[in-house]
């Protein structure tokens, strides 16, 4: 009926939908995708096919059709007179990535649901094709990272077995071992989940991790950024101080949309090694993007300055709210649990209470009836406990009480 036989067009999930389970992050309904995903100026095509008894439907899903993986292993290995070329493929999936970014940035105030699910499928297809413009997944990562929030994104080990996918296997990194790396799609999945896996892994894992997508040289400036400067937050966390100051700075100076988060990360280096005035001076230059009341309460805190670390956590909440940024505002709030704890405990009982609230929804494992769903939660960055605090007195000016 319309000459040349088309397979669906690629989709990420070997077997079903990737649209994770409905949370109550807030989420507005994402538009339709454009038809041109499959090929056609119509959608009268796509519908037929949904009829057939072969399209599962799952009314819940953020796309509700899919796939078995059975059909398409078949239809990827189709070998008929009339098979699709190595080239019919490739454009195949260009078109379903440009969809997917559509989709994601017409859709008015997105939520993370669909954030994180057109990155999970985007990933996929401009890894499992080799496709080599990013386009709209750069922004999407950027946009995943701003709220730490670390919903998994992609399935260890490469790409999924059994899809069709290519080995990816190749000789890139610096000491001539394999990667696993060879294009920049493999590189940005590899670096966006070594920075989730940070939760779960050692730091040290996670600097080496980074190291490799870095010595790859497989990103541009834009997606290096990132991967520079969770290396030196890693480094922090593991004692190497120099090591952290260096990659915050080299970030910090290059400017750009992650700028913020270095010259936080410098001011918080400051607070730690005891230069409290420097880390109080940097607080008015952070603004909201370099959360600047949160880094306030992190200064006062430790100098059981309770009543202003409490006024900074409270305002760094409301900012959060404001902003419609739900893992911020899990942060703020369970360190204004804990400040509160030292002075108000019938407060605090309270706080905690409200933190677990706001936890809740970052720490949801997806259910069952999701096969394709990875198994781990998604987790806020949040605070560990540190050392009761303790009122300074008679320090030199650089560790000095804040005023």
């Amino acid at each position: 009926m319309y000459g040349r036989r088309s397979p669906p067009a690629p989709t990420a999930s070997p077997s079903t939908s990737t649209s994770p389970s409905p949370a109550p992050w807030r989420s507005a309904a994402p538009a339709p995708p454009h038809p041109r995903a499959a090929g056609f100026d119509l959608q009268a095509p796509a519908r037929q096919l949904t009829q057939r008894p072969l399209v599962s439907e799952n009314p819940y899903a953020l796309w509700p059709y899919h796939l078995h993986g059975a059909i398409r292993s078949a239809l990827r290995d189709d070998r008929t007179e009339d098979h699709w070329t190595a080239a019919d493929w490739h454009r195949a999936a260009g078109r379903a990535l440009a969809a997917l970014g559509e989709q994601w940035t017409a859709t008015p105030a997105p939520g993370r649901m669909l954030l994180v699910a057109c990155l999970r499928q985007g990933l996929r297809l401009a890894r499992d094709h080799r496709l080599t413009d990013l386009g709209w997944l750069t922004d999407a990562a950027h946009t995943y990272t701003d709220d730490s929030v670390w919903e998994p994104l992609a399935p260890a080990g490469g790409p999924a077995a059994g899809d069709g996918a290519q080995d990816t296997t190749t000789t890139g990194g610096a000491d001539g071992t394999s990667t696993g790396l060879e294009t920049a799609a493999d590189a940005l999945a590899e670096l966006l989940t070594a920075i989730a896996r940070r939760q779960h892994e050692h730091r040290a894992r996670t600097a080496e991790r980074l190291t490799t997508v870095l010595d790859t040289g497989l990103l541009d400036g834009e997606l290096t950024a990132p991967a520079l400067y969770y290396r030196a937050k890693a480094h922090k966390d593991l004692g190497r101080t120099a090591d952290s100051r260096a990659g915050m700075r080299q970030v910090a100076d290059t400017g750009g949309r992650l700028a913020p988060k270095p010259r936080r990360g410098l001011a918080n280096l400051d607070r730690i090694c005891g230069d409290f005035p420097a880390a109080l001076a940097a607080v008015p230059t952070l603004g909201w993007k370099g959360r600047h009341h949160r880094v306030a309460g992190d200064i006062h805190w430790p100098h059981a300055d309770l009543d202003q670390a409490t006024t900074a956590f409270e305002a760094a909440r409301a900012e959060a709210e404001q902003h419609d940024a739900p893992g911020e505002q899990a942060i703020a709030q369970v360190r204004l649990a804990l400040t509160v704890a030292f002075a108000d405990p019938v407060r605090a009982r309270d706080e905690l209470d409200l933190a677990h609230q706001y936890l809740a929804p970052s720490t949801s494992t997806p259910p069952p009836s999701s096969p394709t769903s990875p198994p781990s939660s998604r987790t806020p960055d949040t605070p560990t406990c540190p050392a009761a605090p303790t009122r300074c007195a008679g320090r030199s000016s650089r560790q000095g009480c804040p005023g």
